[in-house]
């Protein structure tokens, strides 16, 4: 007797429950302009009578997240990541929304979350780090994420800066 799987999770996002992204997925998803586009995973039940549980997060609010950064062009490659790969919150970000603190991306991206709601957020090149870039760049306004202060799950600073400034941000050939 053989059991028969009905469904190959491709992805640690599909063995987790979550929904996988394909092509197709993302041309589904919720288009906030230039690019940008958001995917519900998971929204949280909330406790009724809390109006603070269900507050949406609005320009002004300091905000902490925690988020895994994976680099579409380059097979999911992952260039940042607030958690341990348990899912332990290590170094989580923290950012006022609309401070231009975060890239672009990220501060619209988070707009009308509450709190303990996942997303999938696609952010377009144009809405990501500043080109050129170099390491002094970072922890500069528009520049978090910052890969050099990740979870040690990402690898050493030095894999970090390689991946991310030479590979990408600084790659004339990148979408």
């Amino acid at each position: 007797f053989t059991k028969r799987q009905e469904k190959v999770a491709y992805s640690s996002q599909e063995s987790a429950g979550l929904p996988g992204q394909s092509n197709r997925d993302v041309a589904k998803y919720l288009d906030l302009g230039e690019g940008l586009r958001v995917a519900r995973l998971d929204r949280p039940k909330l406790p009724e009578g809390d109006a603070d549980a269900a507050r949406e997060v609005q320009e002004g609010d300091r905000v902490t997240v925690d988020l895994i950064g994976y680099l579409t062009g380059y097979n999911g490659l992952v260039f940042v990541r607030t958690q341990d790969k348990s899912g332990f919150s290590v170094k989580p970000l923290t950012f006022t929304v609309g401070a231009n603190q975060a890239i672009p991306g990220l501060d619209r991206g988070i707009r009308g979350m509450v709190k303990g709601e996942k997303r999938r957020i696609v952010i377009p090149a144009s809405l990501g780090y500043p080109r050129p870039m170099s390491d002094e760049d970072f922890g500069k306004p528009g520049t978090l994420p910052n890969p050099m202060e990740s979870s040690s799950a990402n690898g050493e600073p030095w894999e970090l800066r390689n991946r991310l400034l030479n590979g990408v941000l600084n790659n004339s050939n990148r979408d």
